[in-house]
């Protein structure tokens, strides 16, 4: 191998390697830790969730970047040619799948979220509702009963002409309020990442409850910022959200970058949760993501001398020779 292609094999095994350990640390975290949270605003918990998510992706990356590739680049030697051992060759083969899968992952959802946008909005008018939407808002011709925030880079909110219908000016505000919400916390864009994450946590069993979380989470900001903490307004939307399920039982989106107004999967709990009085949340505790990044930067302070590096390039040199 060249001495490039031998720092990019390098570059795809470490990442294979430290994106797996990173995957359990977070396994580990959410089964223990951020699982059991309760008590907390659910805008602050969608967003403690999505960086959790991303940190084996984001985390293995930045110690590529700030540390391995660079020992490897002071310290590898130029010669024409040196091979890789099996395990390199392995951890670089597993890395390239997991981000090939990923990058095949978005490109299919965006496609499929485009096409159904497409066919969706062929029909539309524009919907005018007083206060203004603020995001393009279209009427539809839909047998299904469709609301939803539509789109990952430029979202637009369409609604059934059934459902349009069948709602007071009232309603209609909150349904808008409630994809505003969304619109404004860009959650179909975090739907999109979290779905295609290229790392390790996403073939594990946790990932499917981490992001079902981050989901309920996402929906109860929603809904939060539609009723604004009014007691009137928790009960109508929530009797909304049951005129709205009633309308129709059948799912009518089949793509992550769709925001719905209601899905028959956790309408109970969202039911339930606005119509429960008293719930006293709070914004959770600053320290740990001060005390996480406090514990990143010294980490990495420790790593960046160029006796660390050194340290470094040397175990980088033992797995290359590793089985060779």
């Amino acid at each position: 191998m060249s001495r490039p292609v031998l720092m990019a094999t390098v570059a795809l095994a470490s990442y294979a390697a430290l994106n797996l350990a990173l995957s359990f640390v977070v396994a580990a975290v959410w089964r223990w830790r951020a699982a059991k949270q309760v008590g907390i605003l659910p805008a602050a918990r969608a967003r403690q969730l999505v960086w959790l998510r991303a940190i084996p992706s984001l985390g293995a990356a930045a110690i590529i970047a700030l540390v391995i590739a660079p020992a490897f680049a002071i310290f590898e030697p130029d010669h024409e040619s040196e091979m890789a051992g099996p395990l390199v060759l392995v951890l670089a083969a597993a890395a390239l799948l997991q981000i090939g899968a990923s990058v095949v992952m978005a490109l299919a959802t965006l496609v499929r979220t485009r096409a159904a946008a497409r066919a969706w909005l062929r029909s539309a008018r524009p919907l005018n509702v007083d206060p203004p939407a603020g995001v393009p808002a279209y009427t539809i011709e839909s047998l299904a009963p469709i609301v939803a925030l539509v789109g990952i880079f430029t979202p637009k909110l369409i609604a059934a002409r059934t459902v349009i219908d069948s709602c007071t000016t009232g309603e209609l505000t909150a349904i808008v309020a409630h994809e505003r919400g969304h619109l404004h916390a860009r959650d179909n864009l975090k739907r999109w990442l979290i779905a295609c994450a290229p790392d390790a946590l996403r073939w594990l069993p946790w990932h499917g409850e981490l992001a079902a979380a981050w989901h309920d989470a996402a929906e109860d900001a929603a809904d939060d910022a539609a009723t604004r903490g009014d007691e009137h307004a928790r009960v109508d939307l929530a009797a909304l959200l049951v005129k709205i399920a009633r309308l129709t039982a059948e799912p009518a989106w089949t793509t992550a970058a769709v925001s719905p107004f209601v899905e028959e999967d956790g309408l109970d709990r969202r039911v339930r949760r606005l119509l429960a009085s008293g719930e006293r949340l709070s914004n959770p505790s600053r320290w740990w993501p001060i005390a996480a990044t406090a514990l990143f930067c010294a980490t990495l302070a420790g790593v960046s001398s160029p006796a660390a590096f050194e340290r470094v390039y040397q175990v980088v040199e033992s797995v290359i020779r590793f089985g060779r």
